[in-house]
């Protein structure tokens, strides 16, 4: 077997792994947060809405870029490790420490004061989290995927099950903290457990030198993407309160259901694998564009699915939750733009030039950050997520863009690997729009039935009629 059959087969087994993985724990995510809305209220969507902002922005200063730079290290990979690992949790209980003393200024800036003990427990994640960081991104960089998604599907299984258990019990937002720390604790367990790290007491500062000089890119990067996404969700808080934030997070979490799924998939199996393969310009383009292809065909019947259907399951379902329907719908473009474009940081990583994102990055944010106040003011939550789509659509042209001379690309090659499943989804959108009007009255229930299990059916067939997409995936997935 050749090195290039050897890579494509980890790549394939990698994607298999990663994939199984995200069907089973991210419909568990589904499931709990579906149930979690029927025993919570927005209000409470929008407490834990703070908090989880707090700590993830904290959270981007915890790791230093240094998990995706021990992905790119070459040389010295376990003495890199462990002093990764020393100054990483060093640096999160200091970081802790922080939040801990600051967490009444957080709750005195969103006039809310629940915000201060929730705080000061939710942010001990942060410790666990660095912890399991450094074995995780190793079983990466050994493209041991089918050992690497055991740790994320256990903490997403165990936090949608404690949090359901809890709110069940009346805990209300607390149930959220409950979860993530019972989650992350088991997580850690699993990671140490699968790739032991051999710890020196001695850490190698040259070596964290080298690792930060790349990860400070990749950190800058994700400190930019961070605050574009969530950049809305602290205007939303601050400016129109908490329920309007529970709202909103709730509609976010809803619409990003492909985005979620199929970029945490890419971003696992992507950039280790391109970063295999990023000298040869051909290999990677071609391997670029199978991803993508794959993506494509997920993603765009995906967006439009929960268009077509979210009006109905809320009406029917959680019915305290209207509010969030036009957000949803709306928002559900810019998850699938999200998911389409996932791919070209990867390429950017790869070939060693995350910086090459940070002006598209920059300009996004500053495009929300001018426009959010005044969008808000006048136009509430639909305005935001106007605004949001907008921004989204200028970095994914931007990014296809920068990629063309990187790797070659042709625009041809892009349109023709889009125009099939768009066709396919809109037409099939269309009809389902056209029969939902006829039976409207009398028929409403059969009408919602034919939609949810009538759209993904007719798509798949006409697919597996008209394309080679469906027929390859399903080989690869028996082939693992």
């Amino acid at each position: 077997m050749t090195e290039h059959q050897k890579l494509k087969k980890q790549v394939i087994q990698g994607s298999f792994w990663i994939f199984s993985a995200n069907i089973i724990s991210r419909g568990i995510s589904l499931l709990s947060t579906l149930f979690l809305a029927r025993l919570l209220t927005p209000e409470d969507f929008g407490v834990i809405g703070y908090g989880f902002l707090i700590v993830s922005a904290v959270g981007l200063l915890r790791e230093m870029g240094f998990n995706s730079a021990l992905i790119y290290q070459k040389s010295n990979i376990e003495k890199a490790a462990s002093s990764s690992l020393i100054f990483i949790f060093l640096w999160s209980l200091l970081l802790y420490l922080i939040v801990l003393l600051t967490a009444p200024v957080a709750a005195v800036f969103f006039r809310e004061p629940r915000l201060t003990p929730l705080l000061r427990v939710l942010t001990f994640s942060l410790v666990l989290n660095s912890l399991a960081g450094i074995p995780m991104s190793l079983l990466a960089k050994d493209m041991n995927f089918k050992r690497r998604v055991i740790p994320e599907v256990i903490n997403l299984t165990v936090y949608g099950v404690v949090t359901v258990i809890f709110a069940f019990l009346g805990f209300k937002y607390w149930a959220f903290v409950i979860g993530v720390l019972t989650a992350d604790a088991f997580q850690l367990f699993a990671a140490y457990l699968l790739r032991p790290v051999k710890i020196e007491l001695k850490v190698d500062f040259k070596l964290l030198r080298d690792l930060f000089g790349f990860g400070r890119n990749v950190m800058a990067l994700g400190m930019l993407n961070f605050s574009i996404h969530n950049i809305d969700d602290f205007f939303v808080g601050r400016m129109l309160g908490t329920t309007p934030l529970g709202i909103y997070n709730f509609a976010y979490r809803i619409a990003n259901i492909p985005a979620t799924n199929i970029t945490n998939v890419l971003d696992k199996v992507l950039y280790p694998t391109f970063a295999k393969i990023a000298s040869d310009t051909r290999k990677l383009r071609d391997a670029f564009l199978k991803s993508f292809e794959y993506v494509i065909f997920l993603t765009i019947p995906a967006t439009l699915y929960i268009i077509l259907i979210i009006p109905d399951v809320i009406n029917l379902f959680f019915p305290k939750w209207i509010d969030a329907i036009l957000p949803i719908q709306l928002i559900a473009y810019f998850g699938g733009i999200r998911s389409i474009g996932s791919g070209t940081s990867s390429v950017f990583l790869a070939k060693g030039k995350p910086d090459v994102m940070v002006p598209i990055s920059l300009t996004q944010l500053i495009f929300l950050a001018v426009f959010l106040y005044p969008v808000i003011h006048f136009w509430g939550l639909i305005g935001v997520c106007i605004l949001v789509n907008a921004s989204i659509t200028i970095s994914f042209v931007w990014s296809f863009i920068k990629l063309k001379p990187l790797i070659e690309l042709k625009l041809l090659s892009i349109i023709d690997i889009i125009k099939l499943p768009l066709l396919f989804s809109l037409l099939i959108l269309l009809l389902l729009f056209a029969v939902d009007n006829v039976l409207a009255v009398e028929w409403k229930y059969f009408s919602v039935v034919m939609k949810i299990g009538g759209f993904p059916l007719v798509y798949f067939i006409a697919a597996l009629l008209f394309t080679k997409v469906p027929g390859n995936m399903i080989r690869d997935f028996f082939n693992k």
